[in-house]
């Protein structure tokens, strides 16, 4: 949803087997689509979180795993990202290679911590969605410095329009695949 100040998204995961919602997320972006605020809600495990950038601060308050929860982090003029199938349109589409944001993370040794991470372009390829051949920018984000060997995530975006359209991969050592993927384009 559009905003004075740029957009509203509210996101809501797949009802689980017991068909209570798992997650919900709420963000409210910047016009160049970095985060200004997030609200993130898991049930299951007992945790509900705000943060809110302020200049170079984000303030992150609430409730992890069932703790209080109350830190600051310092950061400097970088974008801050917080749903990688959501901010990234912009750069997609520029004539950039490469580009440093920062994100909080919600699970494994990240939790609850912030981290730069790094989205390069790999390049254009033809991929299929919903039966229909699209051309789409692939990239890779991963950690930066050494920390990029343990995670990086495949993502494509619609050539046209910077559109999320799939992500694939591991959310850590041992895990499965994981794939998403894009499942309706409504504006």
């Amino acid at each position: 949803e559009p905003s004075e100040t740029g957009y509203s998204v509210d996101l809501r995961s797949e009802p689980g087997e017991t068909g209570d919602i798992v997650i919900k997320q709420t963000f409210r972006l910047d016009k160049n689509l970095a985060a200004m605020s997030w609200a993130y809600e898991n049930p299951k495990d007992n945790t509900k979180i705000f943060a809110a950038r302020n200049e170079n601060k984000i303030l992150l308050e609430g409730q992890d795993k069932g703790k209080p929860i109350r830190k600051t982090f310092n950061i400097n003029e970088l974008p801050w990202n917080q749903s990688f199938n959501l901010g990234l349109e912009r750069f997609v589409l520029s004539p950039d290679k490469t580009m440093l944001f920062w994100a909080i993370g919600t699970k494994g040794p990240g939790n609850m911590k912030i981290t730069k991470f790094k989205v390069k372009k790999q390049g254009i390829e033809t991929i299929s969605i919903r039966g229909q051949e699209v051309e789409a920018v692939h990239v890779t984000i991963s950690l930066t410095g050494l920390l990029s060997m343990f995670w990086t995530g495949h993502y494509w975006y619609r050539k046209s329009d910077g559109r999320f359209l799939r992500y694939k991969g591991k959310s850590g050592p041992g895990s499965g695949l994981t794939i998403m993927e894009s499942i309706s384009d409504t504006d």
